[in-house]
């Protein structure tokens, strides 16, 4: 054969089968666009899917269980909002100044029933100096409470992520709930209200710190990038000005419960108050322990409400402190960094 008549005329190709048209049209289709993924298929799931479905991401898109506790903790925390954080601290803190007035009112009445009880007057006179104690401790206290809000204010912090500080005000809110429920248990198979008394009051502490972990801002911080070490450093300073923030809810529950024992202590001097108020005072790091027994105790007690707003305070500067050094000691490698260029 002329070797001119095969180039003039080329021989006819040979049908292709189903699988090489198909590859053929694979490989044009991706070398025009190799973005582009092959229409009607999921590589995940291995089933067609429409044109106008999205893409998979190649992860599961829901946790079941925690799709709810998300969406639980979401409703808490529209519950327990900035505005009603700030309406408590502000009813606490005028709530528990009339229990302050009313623990002096009651301390004094009760020193004068325990002196001509035990025909003592002893007694009269540890009653006067409560009361003389209890006044100048709320003026400190008045002062302190305010000074408070001023320092929180001008003591900025940041936290990139909200993942620490989210699943903090879960636990605590679940302490809470706890809480109040054990308090409730306690109370119906005593078949008293006594055991209500400390559940309540560490069902409001837990539920306030709570909300302040899920509502940063309320403390002065917010969402800001930085490193590492600077995440620890606004995570201390966070909790820091939330123990201080809460103050004024301690000094009120304390202050309640010390007025609420006094007054108990007209019917009866070993009551369960007296256990409760002793307790109380057992948690607040005193550097001398006053020799009062009986219902007198609850004197005692709002004579410490109204030192929390100064411990707080105090312990408050000193955690800053540690906190500024320890950010100034991060600041270092950055200072050193921008002399060098």
């Amino acid at each position: 054969m002329n070797p001119h008549d095969i180039a003039s005329n080329p021989p006819a190709a040979a049908p292709a089968s189903s699988g090489s048209v198909s590859g053929q049209a694979s490989v044009t289709h991706l070398g025009a666009d190799s973005g582009a993924q092959i229409r009607g298929f999921d590589p995940l799931s291995h089933s067609p899917r429409g044109a106008g479905t999205p893409a998979s991401s190649g992860f599961v898109s829901s946790t079941l269980l925690g799709d709810y506790v998300g969406r639980a903790l979401g409703f808490v925390s529209a519950v327990l909002n900035p505005g009603l954080v700030e309406n408590t601290l502000g009813l606490a803190k005028r709530g528990g100044h009339y229990a302050v007035l009313a623990g002096g009112a009651f301390t004094l009445v009760l020193a004068i029933v325990e002196a001509i009880r035990g025909n003592s007057f002893q007694m009269f006179a540890l009653g006067l100096g409560l009361v003389a104690a209890i006044g100048v401790a709320q003026f400190a206290a008045t002062r302190f409470l305010d000074a408070a809000g001023t320092v929180i204010a001008g003591t900025p912090g940041r936290v990139s992520s909200s993942a620490f500080l989210d699943c903090a005000g879960l636990l605590l809110v679940m302490l809470a709930i706890s809480s109040l429920l054990g308090g409730i248990t306690g109370a119906i198979a005593e078949g008293s209200a006594i055991p209500l008394l400390p559940a309540v009051l560490s069902t409001a502490l837990f539920g306030c710190l709570g909300a302040l972990a899920l509502h940063p801002a309320v403390v002065n911080t917010h969402p800001g990038n930085g490193s590492a070490g600077e995440e620890g450093i606004g995570l201390l300073s966070f909790a820091a000005k939330a123990g201080l923030k809460v103050a004024p809810l301690v000094f009120a529950l304390f202050s309640i419960t010390g007025a609420l024992t006094l007054l108990f202590g007209f019917f009866s001097r070993d009551g369960a108050l007296v256990v409760i108020a002793n307790s109380a005072l057992s948690l607040v790091p005193l550097p001398v322990r006053m020799p009062v027994a009986g219902p007198m105790i609850g004197a005692v007690l709002v004579v410490v409400a109204c030192l929390v707003p100064i411990l707080a305070y105090a312990g408050f500067l000193l955690q800053h402190l540690f906190i500024d050094l320890l950010r100034a000691v991060l600041s270092v490698p950055g200072k050193l960094d921008a002399l060098r260029r």
